[in-house]
């Protein structure tokens, strides 16, 4: 149609590769000419900054009377017990159908929450 089945698959990867090298090159001069056009003195850090004078810095006073006296306790105070249990392999869990949860008073709920292993 466009004289496609008349050009080698070796003529396309040569042109691919020409065309490719052109666009390289093309970049190239590109960034050479930007460069060239836009040389700095000045480091970039400071490319659109107002003033780099030193400010005056006025010391502050801290003193130890305006920190509290004693550690702020948090919120509670009472000891929280943190029970312990440790992961003990039973072999494969087949699971449980979700019907089992879906009824509150199903007989067999009690005996499979006690065998969840969660913490709070």
């Amino acid at each position: 149609m466009f004289g496609i089945d008349q050009i080698s698959w070796g003529q396309f990867g040569t042109f691919i590769l020409i065309l490719l090298a052109f666009w390289y090159l093309w970049v190239i001069l590109m960034a050479i000419a930007h460069q060239a056009r836009f040389k700095r003195n000045h480091p970039f850090e400071e490319d659109q900054a107002t003033s780099f004078a030193p400010e005056n810095l006025r010391p502050i006073a801290v003193s130890s009377l305006d920190l509290p006296s004693r550690l702020i306790p948090f919120s509670l105070e009472m000891a929280i017990a943190l029970p312990v249990s440790f992961y003990e392999e039973t072999g494969l869990d087949e699971g449980y159908a979700i019907s089992c949860f879906a009824r509150p008073n199903d007989s067999r709920l009690p005996a499979i929450l006690e065998q969840v292993q969660y913490q709070q």
